[in-house]
């Protein structure tokens, strides 16, 4: 008598997967994924249909990041507002059917059922955080970390800008109208606060523990760095600029299997990132007045130029601002140029250059790109 191990299912033999759900929906598939059972049957199952590879490979990319994301150091989600929120957004009939299914007593052993509970639990985060349907509302994100944090709000109806100070060491300026959410001590392994409306972070350096910004839809993960964050509940954008250091923005719902972090932009000074709340768009664009990042007094870089190669002060200004222009090198070495930088901004020392060397430059995704034939 041939074994279990040896006999695809009937219903693999009729290759009935059409969704990735359908491979979710299967003991031994997941199983599989998560303890290498059954293996040689699933090898020869995408032996068979190999037109199933990427569906496959879908559905264990799902199963995984659930696992991982159990594991993730982050705050639990009220599991009654994730099961609340999928049934209003799916309309699935079948989601309060899948719930009493998985808690079904005698269904699975019970290690099997141990898997089923953390796969569903699993499941409601993961389906909360991707659903592409309407803004995550503060109430929503603030909910979602309360019962394992002591949080504190701060709310600014004043004019004047309001100072925070984290226990961290980083300070926080609030504008008006806005609102800030934090724990009074962080946790071991990340800083967590939530933004809505306006406000500039001097965020203390501390490389074991990110800083993340949750504001509306949009996570702003840092290290240590300066920056300001516009999240209004009621405006269809939200902005990120960066002074000084390195910021990684992400949307923090996507329907993707990977890490989001991977699909979203990495901001260098004098960058910001527009994430639009209504098509998910995320463009990089250079701020509308960029600032030296070098600090006057230790600026040793020249301000008078004789006779000077444009691509020279071209680097130089390069370093002053800490943004890349892009041009070509063996062109602008060969135009010189005797000028004085002093407290223009940027763009007008940039007009200036070019229009003494008859070159132009435009910006393309947060960086300037020099344009010129060169020179005689």
């Amino acid at each position: 008598m041939l074994s279990n191990d040896t006999i695809l299912p009937y219903r693999e033999m009729r290759n009935d997967y059409t969704r990735i759900q359908d491979f979710l929906d299967d003991d031994s598939f997941v199983r599989w994924v998560l303890t290498g059972r059954d293996d040689s049957r699933w090898r020869r199952f995408l032996a068979a249909y190999p037109q199933q590879a990427e569906r496959l490979q879908r559905a264990q990319t799902l199963v995984l990041e659930i696992q991982k994301n159990e594991k993730a150091d982050l705050p639990p989600l009220n599991q009654r507002m994730v099961w609340a929120k999928i049934s209003a957004n799916l309309h699935d009939p079948e989601a309060s059917i899948q719930e009493s299914r998985v808690f079904k007593p005698g269904r699975y052993a019970a290690w099997q059922w141990a898997v089923g509970f953390a796969l569903m639990l699993g499941m409601s985060w993961y389906t909360w955080r991707t659903l592409p349907s309407g803004p995550i509302t503060y109430r929503e994100l603030s909910d979602s970390i309360r019962e394992q944090n002591e949080l504190i709000e701060k709310v600014n109806e004043q004019a004047a800008p309001l100072r925070i100070n984290l226990e961290d060491g980083s300070v926080v300026t609030l504008d008006k109208n806005s609102k800030l959410m934090y724990p009074r001590r962080f946790g071991s392994k990340n800083r967590n606060v939530i933004l809505v409306g306006e406000a500039f972070f001097e965020v203390s350096r501390d490389s074991e523990r990110p800083f993340y910004i949750y504001a509306n839809e949009v996570v702003t993960k840092v290290l240590g760095t300066s920056f300001r964050i516009r999240a209004f509940e009621k405006e269809p954008d939200v902005t990120v600029q960066v002074s000084t250091g390195l910021v990684s923005v992400y949307k923090q719902r996507r329907i993707d299997l990977t890490d989001p972090e991977t699909d979203g932009l990495v901001l260098l000074p004098n960058q910001e990132a527009v994430i639009s709340r209504e098509d998910e768009n995320l463009s990089r664009r250079l701020v509308e007045w960029p600032q030296p990042i070098l600090k006057r007094e230790f600026d040793t870089l020249p301000t008078r130029y004789d006779e000077a190669p444009a691509s020279r002060i071209l680097r130089d200004i390069e370093t002053r601002y800490g943004i890349t222009i892009l041009f070509n090198d063996d062109a602008l070495n060969r135009c010189y140029l005797t000028t004085t930088l002093t407290e223009e901004s940027l763009y007008d020392q940039l007009d200036l250059i070019c229009k003494t060397i008859g070159a132009s430059y435009k910006e393309v995704d947060g960086q300037l790109v020099v344009e010129s034939k060169g020179c005689l």
